[in-house]
């Protein structure tokens, strides 16, 4: 591999140096990627060149993605606070002439304490970085594209954030007052000595930059289901693999890797669906924030004991209504999977207990039921619940609440609480809680 040479210092006419990458410099043969006689004496002349110049040596990959050179590595959080440049847009401002979408607060913040509140285990994704030109590079000779190397970096190099702004700022804190996120590095917590993996890309045209950011944003979210398997610090979300563990109707039964339910799927809910309806068991509100749901879950499910005695009361529930109610019934003597499965996807068409919206004004009713400290009379509610309601979606119960007119299903917060409401009439629940 030739000697990559560095891009020639220009600017944009009123673009604030936009173009300019104040890099390492010593003398004009000693920029760019220098090839040594082994990985030793390309160290030594990194070492060298840092100790002439005051600068750090950072070991790194060098490599190629199509045309350019991509350097990957690590940098302590308390360089990024020094060295690491990022340039939002002010809302309402021209992102033509900045590298960066306009930084949303709230998500900083988040960023943050999520760090502070797992200081002992937690993980930030790598970001991407962004050098106008080729930083001072030492590696063995050959003719490779991925090499390993000695990156120099003095005190005046500034890299500029391509993607990953909103983790570069919680890091170095933002804002001042009351509503300031504190910077990670001042809190003497230990966190100036950690690090964050990055991949530096070279590039001095502000469209490529623009154009890395748009491909590096091509990601797939996770679905609902997944990321309640997955985000286990959530205490919600660890007392879903309980209750699905220990239920005969949930048991086998349940996708937590779709988005949606596929109409010919054998499963009876999504992860998030159940979810949802745990939700309504502990708070009464399927919707509710998720920053709502952290807090409030933390006070509710704070100790093994507790998040033991809410799973054995929702499993009773459960199971009551299996036990007694249609489809549910049928389906637990169903096998999970093969032909007969199949009836699954009939009853989601006729019975509401069968949908998400059915699911949730089932946890509100249940709400309700559980204020009570009787378990004997809970667990008859519970019965009375699964008997004495008429589940199937043509029922009069549901119209005007969650089936409209013309037969379609509501979701939305008002119907599900006036269907609930019916329900606890039905059942002369308001007047015995």
């Amino acid at each position: 591999m030739s000697e990559l040479q560095p891009s020639s210092n220009r600017s944009s006419t009123g673009s604030r140096n936009l173009y300019r990458f104040r890099g390492f410099h010593m003398s004009d043969n000693h920029m760019g990627l220098m090839e040594h006689d082994g990985l030793d004496n390309a160290l030594k002349a990194a070492s060298a060149d840092a100790a002439a110049a005051g600068a750090r040596v950072f070991p790194c990959t060098v490599f190629q993605q199509g045309r350019r050179t991509m350097i990957s590595t690590s940098f302590p959080y308390s360089f990024l606070t020094r060295q690491v440049v990022s340039e939002s847009v002010e809302k309402g401002g021209d992102p033509a002439n900045t590298t960066n979408r306009p930084l949303l607060t709230d998500h900083v913040k988040n960023i943050n304490a999520y760090v502070r509140d797992n200081a002992e285990n937690y993980i930030l994704p790598p970001v991407t970085l962004n050098a106008r030109q080729l930083p001072a590079l030492h590696v063995p000779r050959g003719n490779f594209k991925n090499r390993l190397g000695f990156m120099v970096i003095g005190d005046n190099v500034r890299f500029y954030v391509t993607d990953g702004q909103h983790r570069i700022t919680a890091i170095k804190g933002h804002g001042s007052g009351r509503g300031a996120v504190p910077s990670l590095v001042d809190l003497d917590c230990g966190f100036e000595d950690d690090s964050l993996a990055v991949l530096i890309v070279v590039e001095d045209e502000l469209k490529r930059i623009h154009q890395d950011f748009a491909d590096a944003a091509q990601t797939k979210q996770i679905p609902a289901s997944l990321l309640a398997v997955y985000n286990t610090r959530e205490p919600v979300n660890g007392v879903l693999a309980d209750l699905v563990d220990r239920t005969q109707l949930f048991r086998g039964r349940i996708d937590a890797t779709s988005k949606t339910l596929p109409k010919a799927s054998q499963s009876v809910f999504l992860l998030n669906q159940v979810r949802q309806f745990v939700k309504e068991l502990l708070f009464a509100d399927y919707a509710l924030s998720e920053d709502s749901v952290a807090r409030h879950s933390a006070q509710q499910l704070a100790d093994e004991s507790a998040r033991e005695e809410f799973v054995t009361d929702a499993v009773t529930l459960i199971d009551s209504l299996s036990e007694h109610m249609d489809p549910w019934r049928e389906i637990c003597a169903l096998p999970i999977t093969g032909g007969p499965a199949n009836q699954v996807t009939s009853f989601r068409e006729q019975y509401l207990n069968m949908t998400a919206t059915g699911l949730v004004v089932i946890g509100r009713v249940a709400y309700e039921i559980r204020k009570s400290p009787d378990p004997v009379w809970r667990k008859e509610m519970y019965r009375r619940l699964a008997t004495q309601v008429d589940w199937r979606r043509n029922a009069l119960i549901w119209r005007g609440n969650v089936m409209t007119a013309d037969g379609k299903l509501s979701t939305t917060r008002v119907p599900v609480r006036d269907a609930a409401d019916r329900v606890m009439t039905e059942l002369g629940l308001k007047s015995a809680v």
